[in-house]
């Protein structure tokens, strides 16, 4: 079979027919949309009142005191430093996971690639 055989032209580029084939019988388009959803939920809330940036600045302003023994710049009755530090990763972790469940859906995409 020719590399022209193994190919198919679409409006989007040349693509591998056989990947093809395997992604239009498989592949929900839908859940690029939940992607879309669940990104503008990601920013917003980081972004937000008591977002993930707050937390950030929050935590450096802890560590900025406790590390380099700056003066105190806020109260210190709210939590800990490291209760802060463990909000701040479970948060963090918790985007990894959904960022990695994100390229799980998109990587079958890229095996529209031919081989050439």
């Amino acid at each position: 079979m020719s590399d022209f055989d193994s190919t198919v032209l679409t409006a989007y580029g040349r693509l591998d027919r056989a990947a093809l084939t395997r992604v239009q019988g498989s592949y929900d388009t839908t859940a690029l949309l939940r992607v879309v959803d669940e990104l503008d939920s990601i920013v917003g809330h980081a972004r937000g009142p008591d977002g993930l940036r707050d937390v950030l600045l929050r935590l450096h302003g802890m560590a900025h005191v406790v590390v380099n023994g700056a003066g105190l710049s806020g109260s210190t009755k709210k939590e800990s430093l490291p209760e802060l530090a463990y909000d701040a990763t479970s948060e963090i972790r918790q985007t990894i996971a959904t960022l990695q469940g994100w390229v799980t859906l998109i990587e079958p995409l890229e095996t529209l690639q031919p081989t050439n």
